[in-house]
């Protein structure tokens, strides 16, 4: 109730992005979290959920080939890991692999770029947009990457959110 998305349109966004958001290491509270954050700015829930798949994908290499069959633009795709490892650290100074050489969460890795975002310059932005995201899918990223309040908020609450629905109930009983 807190957040610019209902529980209709999260569930529309997660319809079409859970599979690969899941993929990429990501509870349901994270990618609850990236649904609200980015939904803030595009209020279209179908569009955030095929954004966050392919966003997904791409910040794990994915092939041309599998984001074709997608329907998704593959300009700058990465599909070598150290590759795209090393080109997202130069542009924002955040590494996608932990200290074991594990890929991280989309959420975490999104939540640490975030908070340098700001400090980029607009070259460095747009050509991590365009690496992460493609052309097509870039403002929704955007969205979440400058809406860091609302990404960490909307986790602190999915968190919090057990039995919340059952004493909404309760009270309107």
């Amino acid at each position: 109730n807190n957040y610019a998305v209902s529980s209709d349109g999260i569930a529309t966004a997660l319809q079409d992005s859970a599979s690969a958001l899941m993929e990429g290491g990501n509870n349901l509270e994270q990618a609850t979290a990236l649904v609200a954050a980015a939904n803030k700015v595009v209020q279209d829930p179908n569009s955030v959920g095929s954004a966050l798949r392919t966003i997904s994908l791409r910040l794990r290499g994915t092939s041309v080939e599998v984001l074709e069959e997608m329907g998704e633009e593959t300009d700058g795709v990465v599909e070598s890991v150290s590759k795209l490892q090393e080109k997202i650290k130069a542009l924002t100074g955040v590494d996608i692999v932990d200290m074991n050489g594990a890929y991280k969460d989309t959420y975490t890795i999104l939540r640490e770029i975030g908070s340098v975002w700001k400090n980029l310059d607009s070259m460095d932005q747009a050509a991590a947009l365009e690496l992460m995201a493609g052309k097509n899918r870039a403002n929704t990223l955007a969205a979440i990457l400058n809406n860091m309040t609302d990404l960490e908020g909307a986790y602190q609450s999915a968190l919090n959110a057990e039995g919340s629905a059952l004493k909404e109930n309760e009270a309107y009983l």
